[in-house]
């Protein structure tokens, strides 16, 4: 496989994931399953072919911006370029169902081709990510009329979308929001202006905002938002109300424009239903973050490839800086926190396609009681564990992207830190990732609200079944480990539960140990699969399982007066 398409991809593709089950509950019929896992792997390898033939346009031309041009937004050439060349093989709105245009694909899959297409340039993932998730948005809660008027377009982009969310006093707290919209007759215009919005000179805006009607009521929370969809332009080719009034000048994704977005009177139409738009907006946003998650691990592939690749070559006291004992330990660690990111998400990505399949079957029908039951209870406990792991899936992934890269310049040296360099370009593409989409911090707090209503029975239980099954001696002494692990975390949580203001404080160690557990569990079923990821394994899991216990020994020992400490430090800062 080249660069792009690694072993691992091949590992899920053709062992990890049961995709005979997928495909028989999605399709209800007798299915070809190597088939269809072999028209899979062709849409994989042509992804990874034209992002590989991208890569040295995208490198070069990484510092153009997009232009504002007489209101228009005008694409940097290799961007323009890289689109029309994943448009012309069908690889834009991965998700769109077929009977509209599109390939319908799992989220493995897709998440995999936005994990390439980072790989050769953050800023085009933007593009293409946002575009995914505004046609499955349209697709999920949008009218008949709405998904055959756009989801063709968007299936084969010929139409771009925008998820435009933010305003000056609203990022994450999105009942800040003051955008407004007013009813008239049965349709809907907006006003207010949004900020920082990816791809904002798109021809279709998926716009949050607050009903006319219960404006002053519904004020500082999330009720009484609906979400519309706004196109630039009118069903009869006049110009909407929405205007891109300027471009942000930003540290990376330089060739991704980000728009400040004005509509004044600008119509819009209903998605879902009205007053329930922040509920239609996360699933667009939920989908976003595993994107993002796996930007970051195409960011990391380029800076670990790149750093490698440059230790390899750079000679330094009689042998290659790869050779000594210190660098090869840090390229190593950097591989580690790659990998066991990637597990995390790919995990991530394989229960939401089992859902999807799920949900498809019982939706169909045609099961008996018990076999409807069942898949319920299944589906659910997936759903526990999906809603866990999303934020697990984007932290991690993110601030591996940005250790990775910053590792990478140090081994540059020098070089690393020069105008041109290719890792901190790399670097500085990656820093973004832990900010948008929800910053890391708000990761880590979501992971803690999954937790307290239950997630971590949840999890755990499917991963002591997981774990207890292995055979192998040299995998069951890891697994031991793991479950060891998964005791000490039980038993410090219990110490968060008093106090929510503790709780807060220790989010972030408390994500970082259970998501050592689940992608050390994960790690464990690819070696399983393939032996020669074993010492991956267990390096993840010897390394892991340490930090774990002083984490969990930190989180039973300590306290909220913790706060006061922060406050009296603080105060010390002039």
């Amino acid at each position: 496989m080249s660069d792009y398409l690694n072993d691992v991809v091949g590992l899920y593709l053709n062992e990890l994931i049961d995709w005979e089950s997928y495909f028989s509950w999605r399709k209800g019929e007798a299915v070809d399953v190597a088939a269809e896992r072999e028209a899979l792997a062709g849409v994989l390898e042509t992804a990874a072919q034209i992002c590989a033939e991208f890569e040295e346009a995208t490198r070069a031309g990484w510092e153009e911006d997009a232009r504002l041009v007489d209101g228009k937004v005008v694409y940097p050439a290799h961007i323009a370029d890289f689109y029309a060349a994943l448009k012309e093989s069908g690889l834009i709105s991965f998700g769109v169902e077929e009977q509209y245009g599109g390939f319908e694909l799992p989220s493995f899959i897709a998440n995999v081709i936005m994990q390439m297409i980072s790989r050769a340039d953050a800023g085009m993932m933007t593009i293409i990510g946002l575009q995914a998730g505004v046609a499955e948005d349209i697709q999920i809660y949008g009218s008949d009329e709405l998904k055959e008027r756009y989801l063709p377009g968007l299936a084969s982009g010929e139409l771009m979308g925008a998820m435009d969310l933010t305003e000056a006093q609203a990022g994450s707290d999105l009942g800040a929001i003051t955008t407004r919209a007013r009813e008239e007759e049965g349709r809907f215009f907006l006003d207010g202006e949004k900020i920082f919005i990816t791809n904002g000179g798109c021809e279709l805006h998926l716009v949050l905002a607050r009903d006319d009607e219960s404006y002053e009521e519904s004020k500082g929370s999330t009720r009484g938002l609906s979400l519309y969809l706004v196109p630039r332009e009118l069903q009869d080719g006049s110009a909407n109300g929405v205007a891109v009034t300027r471009l942000e000048e930003k540290l990376g994704i330089h060739g991704s424009p980000t728009a400040a977005v004005q509509y004044s009177g600008a119509e819009g139409w209903l998605i879902g239903k009205q007053g329930e738009g922040f509920k239609a907006m996360l699933t667009l946003m939920n989908n976003a973050r595993l994107g993002v998650a796996s930007q970051g691990i195409g960011i990391g592939e380029a800076a670990l490839a790149s750093a490698l690749r440059y230790a390899r070559e750079r000679v330094q006291f009689g042998m290659p800086i790869a050779e000594q004992p210190l660098m090869k330990d840090k390229i190593a660690r950097m591989a580690l926190v790659l990998e066991g990111s990637r597990a995390l998400l790919y995990r991530a990505c394989s229960l939401i396609d089992r859902n999807r399949a799920i949900e498809g079957a019982l939706a169909r029908g045609g099961l008996s009681e018990a076999e409807s039951v069942e898949l319920e209870e299944h589906r659910s406990n997936n759903d526990t564990r999906i809603r866990l792991l999303t934020p697990l899936a984007k932290y991690m992934a993110t601030e591996a992207a940005d250790s990775i890269s910053r590792d990478a310049i140090q081994i540059y040296g020098g070089l690393g830190f020069m105008a041109e360099s290719e890792v901190g370009k790399l670097h500085n593409d990656a820093i973004i990732t832990t900010i948008y989409e929800g910053t890391s911090e708000i990761q880590v707090s979501f992971a803690l609200k999954e937790l307290a209503k239950g997630a971590l029975t949840v999890v755990f239980d499917g991963l002591e079944r997981e774990l207890e099954r292995f055979e192998d001696p040299q995998l069951k002494e890891f697994a031991d480990k793991v479950l060891k692990g998964m005791g000490l975390i039980l038993d410090a949580s219990s110490a968060l539960l008093a106090d929510f203001n503790y709780a807060l404080m220790s989010a972030q160690s408390l994500a970082e140990v259970v998501s050592s557990v689940i992608a050390g569990a994960e790690l464990l079923k690819q070696a399983e699969a393939n032996p020669a990821r074993f010492d991956l394994a267990a390096s993840w899991i010897n390394r892991r399982m340490a930090d774990l216990e002083t984490r969990c020994q930190r989180i039973k020992e300590g306290s909220a007066d913790r706060l006061d400490r922060c406050e009296k430090i603080i105060a010390l800062v002039k």
